[in-house]
């Protein structure tokens, strides 16, 4: 033992019990300072200067300010209820990467982040606090391009079915509007998903003529509207009947009545299946037509039709023979 040492113990069998004691001449305070500045080390310090730019309506880029020389790598938390609301994971970066994407993002939304180191040690996950906060809100995109090519056809007496070509990237859907005084008003008749390029108005009134366009929009506007295609649908044929005139030849006539002042013409369908020169298409005012029955069908119909489009459809005949 050193003269700077004196060791003092108490013993028995069972339990000794040494005290070391230290002379003024060789003190430990030395040793013990040492300690300490080699677990300085694992303190992780908090990023700083967080920023958040919006460089598109759907993405953010996030950075911050590496304090620390002794991290894993930093965590990216997000909020989508401002900078007081609730925080989640974003993101995780390597050591030294300060900087994050955030892409896929909602326009005209805002979006808060802040980060923190973390260093991982065996089974041990040790972080530094919060960077401090920031903010940014994507932009609304530019409104889309205007559709073109509206066409617009009869779907039954009081029905229009509408096609368009789709213009644009980046619509949120379409609205379709009507108006029924050729353009002077427009009210909305319905909308449409985006990439969707057709639609149908029901609820009409038969004989009434009617006017269409359609109008891309998505968060930052309206496109300008389409050309306007106008249609009238026409109403149905009624009491149609289906006489054998010649039993040999199996001759049939059909007759009906004309209820439209506005068809182009009227066309007779077969069930099942086609019709008589599948189909004949008629003039319009037409109220009979004549084929020869060679049992293809079993039963007709007859609708009007208008601008590629058709009416209600008569009811149903089966020739008889006599």
């Amino acid at each position: 033992m050193t003269t700077a040492m004196r060791r003092f113990c108490l013993g028995s069998s069972l339990l000794a019990l040494c005290i070391v004691a230290c002379d003024r001449t060789d003190p430990l305070e030395p040793a013990i300072r040492a300690a300490a500045v080699a677990g300085s080390g694992s303190t992780l310090n908090a990023p700083s200067g967080t920023a958040a730019l919006a460089v598109s309506e759907s993405r953010i880029d996030v950075g911050w300010q590496d304090n620390s020389t002794n991290e894993t790598g930093f965590e990216l938390h997000r909020s989508t209820s401002g900078p007081a609301g609730t925080f989640t994971l974003r993101a995780s970066t390597g050591a030294g990467v300060t900087s994050f994407s955030d892409a896929g993002l909602t326009h005209s939304t805002q979006f808060c982040y802040k980060a923190r180191a973390f260093r991982i040690t065996g089974r041990k996950t040790s972080y530094s606090p919060f960077s401090p906060t920031a903010c940014a809100t994507t932009p609304a995109p530019p409104p889309p391009t205007a559709p073109t090519s509206t066409d617009a056809a009869p779907a039954g007496s009081t029905g229009v079915f509408l096609w368009w070509a789709d213009n644009s990237t980046n619509e949120d859907g379409f609205r379709i509007e009507r108006s029924i005084d050729n353009g002077a008003t427009w009210a909305t008749a319905g909308t449409a998903g985006p990439d969707q390029v057709y639609g149908t108005d029901a609820e009409l009134v038969s004989e009434q003529p009617v006017c269409y366009r359609v109008i891309a929009f998505n968060g930052g506007g309206d496109s300008p509207p389409s050309n306007t295609d106008c249609t009238t649908p026409p109403a149905g044929p009624t009491n149609l009947t289906a006489t054998i005139i010649d039993v040999e030849t199996m001759e049939v006539e059909l007759t009906w009545a004309d209820n439209s002042a506005v068809e182009d013409g009227y066309m007779i369908w077969a069930d099942p299946c086609c019709g008589p020169d599948d189909p004949p298409s008629l003039p319009p005012n037409s109220t009979s037509f004549r084929f020869f029955w060679d049992f293809y069908a079993d039963g007709f119909y007859i609708v009007a039709t208008k601008d590629g489009g058709s009416s209600d459809a008569s009811n149903r005949v089966t020739p008889t023979i006599p």
